[in-house]
């Protein structure tokens, strides 16, 4: 044995402890509290495309809720604003906008364990040339708004996820 694979070994072995020196502890480990959270939550209805899409990806990330004993109500606000001009004075780029606010309630009653507001920003592009419809121009704003959802929903999954501890 060599020098060098003690001096690794050892280093290894430190940083296997490392976890537990310094409170590090993994989100969704084995007896997490973020782990526990799976089909304890039975999302609300959602507003709209976009909303479907959060609904869809929330109910995803959380787990199918059977007998859930939280139930999560969300409300979802897009807008839509022009960034870019030509020297026609034609938009060609937008920007949508999201925020979500939140609430985790008890399904039994009580005030709200969780809550909070999300925001977002994504973009699309509506060129500006002939073969540019108003069809192509929506079907991105809608892709941009789904796109938004589904990043507005990851970061309240993320967020119930850190205050787990105190509810699930």
């Amino acid at each position: 044995m060599s020098c060098s694979d003690v001096s690794r070994r050892g280093v290894l072995g430190l940083l296997a402890l490392l976890p537990a020196a310094c409170g590090f502890q993994p989100l969704y480990g084995e007896g997490a509290p973020a782990a526990r959270m799976s089909g304890r939550v039975d999302v609300g209805l959602i507003e709209g495309e976009a909303g479907f899409a959060m609904r869809e990806r929330l109910t995803n990330r959380l787990g199918e809720p059977a007998d859930a004993p939280y139930h999560l109500e969300v409300k979802l606000t897009l807008t839509s604003a022009g960034t870019a001009l030509t020297q026609e004075n034609v938009t060609t780029r937008f920007d949508v906008t999201g925020v979500a606010e939140y609430t985790l309630t008890p399904v039994a009653g009580g005030p709200a364990v969780a809550s909070g507001v999300v925001r977002s920003v994504t973009g699309f592009n509506a060129p500006d040339f002939v073969a540019s419809t108003a069809f192509a121009a929506r079907a991105a704003e809608i892709d941009a708004e789904r796109r938004l959802a589904v990043t507005l929903a990851d970061e309240i999954v993320q967020r119930l996820a850190l205050s787990a501890g105190g509810w699930a």
